[in-house]
């Protein structure tokens, strides 16, 4: 099995966006994220999804679709997807779990294959969260006064990296918030789980070329 380093990323200039992914930096096309034409309408917390996957011919890849949509911070309910292959066999599971109101915590992705380890990943580092708080939560404030007078963009962003860890802490996929990319470390998850996790993701935190919404908006 080979250990190599694979990076992701997402290619916006294209329409429906592509994934693409290659030695080093992106360069070839992994597959095609397309909102399903008969998806439900948005739910109060917007965390319904129905997405596939194609190949860049066009062949069927994989389907996302919402098992439990995403509940109140009170409730703590996560949003649960499934991942399915195109003749409808399970792939995998991608629940999401916010920080509960009144609680101390970090969003957390959870990747759970239907072979291989369980995945968990947690947005921000520690570190990165305790200088937050005090200081980059008050620049911010200040950042959306100025927007509001003066129509500026770019405004600093809470912490967003994720490391996805298997049980034993070993790391097996890292989204970089500054590079915007994905870096696959091991190679036990399927491609196309892979795929589908950076789609969700990215459904939920984009970059500013995504444009107001995101890709799943389009």
């Amino acid at each position: 099995m080979t250990q190599g380093r694979v990076t992701y990323g997402l290619n916006y200039r294209v329409d429906p966006p592509a994934v693409v992914s290659g030695e080093g930096a992106p360069q070839g096309t992994s597959a095609r994220l397309c909102r399903d034409p008969d998806s439900p309408a948005l739910d109060r917390l917007r965390s319904l999804r129905a997405f596939h996957l194609r190949a860049e011919d066009g062949t069927p890849v994989a389907r996302v679709v919402t098992e439990q949509p995403l509940g109140t911070r009170l409730s703590g309910r996560p949003a649960v997807y499934h991942v399915l292959d195109p003749y409808g066999a399970p792939l995998g599971r991608i629940t999401l779990r916010r920080r509960r109101a009144f609680r101390w915590g970090r969003k957390r992705w959870t990747v759970e294959p239907a072979a291989g380890p369980v995945l968990q990943g947690y947005q921000g580092r520690l570190w990165s969260w305790l200088l937050w708080w005090p200081f980059g939560l008050p620049v911010q404030l200040l950042f959306l006064i100025w927007v509001l007078m003066a129509e500026a963009d770019d405004a600093p962003r809470p912490p967003r990296r994720i490391t996805w860890r298997d049980g034993s802490y070993r790391a097996h996929l890292v989204f970089r918030a500054v590079a915007e990319d994905y870096q696959q470390l091991r190679h036990e998850l399927d491609p196309r789980l892979v795929n589908a996790l950076i789609g969700l993701h990215q459904s939920y935190d984009w970059p500013e070329q995504a444009g107001p919404g995101g890709w799943y908006d389009r």
